[in-house]
């Protein structure tokens, strides 16, 4: 790893615990034995810096699993579900503690910067376009219900995922992260033709 990619990550690591406007910058590359010129010679800010972690590290990691489904030619459901299962297994009691990171900085910086708003809602529009293309898929297929409405599924499937963490995050229990979303895979069951 190179110094700009330590200083991404570890900048990002603080970040989920102390939210953007928490993150101390300074302490990071302190603790990480890097000068202040270097980290302006990579990031001419600290908002550039979080731009740089929506987009180097964020985007990617939410976009992932649901750009798989772009590639789907048949089993819609099992495919959704096996996402939502992924999400729910990759899941501890630790990162429960802590939050989603996209749902945490889109409700902490989504109302303050306009750039961080598009960026964040970027991620969910696609994940929004990918779950109703699949949906559309599996209603063409016939292996989805003819009678909803794709992108208002995709939504409420996605606001599910994020509800879910928030639960837990609230309860901190990962148990409640857990029945929410095996509520969430029951729905999706039900949505088959």
């Amino acid at each position: 790893m190179d110094t700009r990619e330590e200083i991404l990550f570890k900048n990002y690591e603080s970040m989920c615990l102390h939210g953007f406007q928490g993150l101390r910058t300074d302490r990071v590359i302190q603790e990480l034995g890097v000068t202040k010129g270097a980290f302006y010679h990579y990031f001419r800010s600290k908002k550039e810096l979080g731009y740089s972690i929506v987009d180097e590290i964020i985007t990617p990691h939410y976009l992932a699993s649901f750009l798989e489904l772009r590639q789907l030619k048949k089993d819609i459901i099992p495919a959704i579900i096996t996402l939502v299962e992924r999400l729910k297994a990759i899941s501890s009691k630790e990162t429960i503690h802590i939050g989603c990171p996209l749902n945490n900085l889109v409700q902490e910086m989504s109302p303050l910067d306009e750039t961080f708003r598009d960026k964040l809602n970027y991620i969910f529009k696609t994940q929004k376009e990918m779950l109703t293309y699949a949906l559309e898929q599996g209603i063409a297929l016939k292996e989805v219900k003819q009678d909803i409405e794709p992108e208002s599924v995709a939504l409420f499937i996605i606001a599910s995922i994020e509800g879910s963490y928030s639960l837990g995050k609230s309860f901190q229990s990962k148990q409640v992260f857990d029945k929410s979303m095996d509520q969430l895979i029951k729905y999706i069951h039900m949505l088959s033709a």
